[in-house]
């Protein structure tokens, strides 16, 4: 590390220098100052001038350390330092022709990584990076059937649910460029609310499937208020009671699989949709399903209690 030092003073991007940086990272692949001075190196190495006067990339030096990179990170899947430094290689090869072709290769690493761990919250933010930058029909479609696999396998993966989420919503953005930011097509917020019912009718003690099917009509119910078109809302209405029975039927009718007996998860989903329907007769049963809550989720008891005396309050205005 002292060699280091030196020529970080001397400010010296050669051969030397690179290699020098190549057996530092090896003791130590956290130490950013020696990654980003290898960067350094790197573009100075691998960008020569042609008979043109024109600047090239050395295409197969810069794949060469993305390799070296994946053997670094081998045993630190989780260094903030090693993902930039991929980062910052892949903007310079996206650049080139074979942009798609490469994102392929990056995000077949990145499903390697995600094998090992698939909460890796580095991983997954890598991939969103890729797929947003390419910013390409195929990879956004590609993204939801890979969501899909990795919830497929674990049910519980929160981090697969999020990337759906971000697939579908972003994707359809990138996709259907004239439609509003953030806002899903009614037909595609239909899609993924059944989607979500039937994740959370596999496992309904599994809260990431109720989260992700309140989020989603949450969004739509957000939409209508804002542009008040009396047919959108009429469709947006009809798909949050459909849910609620689809909720109500689960909650009367336990699987095999688990027990009799009270969900908390199901319980508190259904008890959010029924305060969004609003009207007098599911604020009631809101209303009892949070007594039950208070006797069945001790842990937030109190925060059960403050959304009843809320019921309470729209109950009053309904009835006035």
């Amino acid at each position: 590390h002292d060699y280091l030092r030196a020529v970080l003073k001397a400010d010296e991007r050669s051969e030397r220098a690179f290699a020098l940086t190549t057996i530092c990272l090896k003791f130590n692949p956290a130490n950013y100052t020696c990654w980003h001075f290898r960067r350094r190196c790197l573009v100075a190495l691998c960008t020569p001038k042609d008979s043109d006067a024109r600047a090239t990339i050395n295409v197969e030096r810069i794949d060469t350390d993305l390799e070296f990179a994946d053997k670094l990170g081998g045993t630190n899947p989780k260094n903030y330092q090693l993902w930039y430094h991929r980062r910052a290689l892949l903007e310079i090869r996206f650049k080139g022709d074979e942009r798609i072709q490469v994102a392929q290769k990056e995000l077949g690493y990145v499903d390697k990584i995600l094998g090992d761990d698939n909460k890796n919250y580095h991983a997954w933010s890598h991939r969103q990076w890729i797929i947003r930058t390419i910013n390409q029909p195929q990879l956004w479609s590609a993204e939801i059937e890979y969501s899909h696999s990795k919830i497929l396998l674990d049910p519980r993966n929160n981090s697969a649910w999020n990337q759906r989420w971000f697939a579908t919503h972003e994707g359809e953005i990138a996709v259907n460029s004239g439609m509003k930011l953030g806002k899903l097509s009614f037909e595609k917020a239909e899609e993924e609310a059944n989607y979500a019912v039937c994740g959370a009718q596999v496992d309904p003690f599994n809260e990431s499937p109720w989260r992700y099917l309140i989020g989603v009509l949450m969004e739509q119910c957000r939409w209508v208020q804002r542009e008040e078109g009396a047919d959108d809302k009429d469709k947006v209405n009809g798909l949050l009671r459909d849910c609620v029975a689809k909720i109500k039927d689960m909650n009367d009718s336990p699987t095999e699989d688990y027990p009799a007996g009270p969900c908390v998860s199901l319980m508190s989903a259904l008890v959010d949709l029924l305060e969004t329907v609003g009207d007098k007769t599911s604020l009631e049963e809101a209303k009892n399903m949070m007594g039950e809550l208070v006797v069945e989720d001790p842990v937030r008891r109190k925060y059960w209690h403050k959304r009843q005396s809320t019921v309470l309050v729209l109950l009053g205005k309904v009835s006035e």
